[in-house]
């Protein structure tokens, strides 16, 4: 796990099962079968991982911010992408999600950009100068 106080490598769903960032690589473990799934590996893009975060709906969808600016949008029961959202022009270090649908990222590049899942724009508003 890289020692970086502003990355979130560590998020617990609501199905009981732990999505950890680790370098490149994004694992869930699962904590009723203790079965381990790499979901998915950055060095094939050249990045890593810096924040991960679960829908808080059912635990099914987990949400992936890169050190390059990238979010992703993950269905971890079948390890599909879903999306991929462009924006920020920094390493994501925060991920939250306001409900089933509405996603925000914080950046080192000093912005939050708020998603909503339904449209498909990149994202609805951005807030910038955030410290």
């Amino acid at each position: 796990m890289r020692d970086d106080f502003y990355l979130n490598l560590v998020d617990w769903s609501d199905s009981n099962n732990i999505a950890v960032g680790l370098s490149q690589c994004v694992y869930i473990w699962s904590a009723s079968s203790s079965q381990v799934t790499k979901l998915h590996d950055y060095s094939v893009d050249e990045d890593l991982v810096a924040s991960v975060c679960w829908s808080r709906l059912g635990g099914q969808y987990l949400a992936t911010g890169t050190h390059t600016g990238i979010v992703h949008l993950w269905d971890t029961e079948t390890q599909k992408l879903l999306r991929t959202f462009e924006g920020h022009e920094g390493r994501v270090g925060a991920l939250t999600w306001s409900n089933s649908h509405m996603l925000s990222s914080g950046s080192k590049d000093k912005s939050i950009l708020n998603r909503d899942l339904r449209c498909k724009e990149s994202y609805i508003s951005r807030i910038e100068g955030h410290k």
